[in-house]
C-alpha cells in the first residue's frame, strides 16, 4: 500500500505560470507513426527550451489545471494520446460516447505530476481530459483519464 510518505503533505500555493506546448510531434494518420508538429518548424528547439526552464516555473510534484500538458518521456500531445484512450475505451466498452475523435474538440482540465521518489513510480503523470462541449456545458461526469508512468 502507499503510505505518507510517498503522498507528503504540505501547504497548498496557487500560482500562476507559464504554460507552453511540451511536445515537438503528433502522430500520423492510420498508424503510420508520429510527424512534426504542423506549423511549428523548430518545435524540436522550443521543447529543448522548455526543458532547460521547466523546472524552475513547474516543479515536479505540481497540480496544473488547464494549459499544456507535459510527460517526461514523450514527443507527443498527451491529450492526442488520451483522447486516442477515449475513443478506444468507448470501442471496447469500458466508457460510453459520445466522444469525438478530434484532439482539437478536447482540452486539458488538470495535470498531476506525482513527483513520487518512490523506486518505480517516478514519472508518474495523470491527466484530465474533457471534451470542450462537456466543460461548456459543466458535465463533469464525461471528464476522461489516464495515466502514463515512465519506469
Amino acid at each position: 500500500g502507499t503510505g505518507d510518505a510517498e503522498y507528503p503533505r504540505g501547504p497548498l500555493r496557487l500560482r500562476i505560470d507559464v504554460s507552453l506546448p511540451y511536445h515537438e510531434a503528433v502522430e500520423l494518420p492510420e498508424g503510420q507513426g508520429h510527424g512534426p508538429l504542423p506549423g511549428h518548424p523548430r518545435s524540436e528547439d522550443l521543447v529543448e527550451a522548455w526543458n532547460r526552464t521547466h523546472g524552475d516555473i513547474a516543479p515536479w510534484g505540481s497540480l496544473q489545471l488547464g494549459g499544456y500538458s507535459a510527460e517526461e518521456a514523450v514527443f507527443t500531445d498527451p491529450v492526442a494520446d488520451a483522447v486516442s484512450d477515449a475513443v478506444q475505451s468507448v470501442r471496447e466498452g469500458r466508457w460510453t460516447g459520445p466522444v469525438s475523435a478530434d484532439p482539437a474538440d478536447w482540452v486539458l482540465l488538470a495535470d498531476w505530476d506525482a513527483g513520487m521518489d518512490v523506486t518505480g513510480w517516478e514519472g508518474a503523470v495523470v491527466h484530465w481530459v474533457v471534451q470542450r462541449d462537456d466543460l461548456v456545458a459543466r458535465r463533469f461526469d464525461r471528464v476522461f483519464t489516464t495515466f502514463f508512468w515512465n519506469p
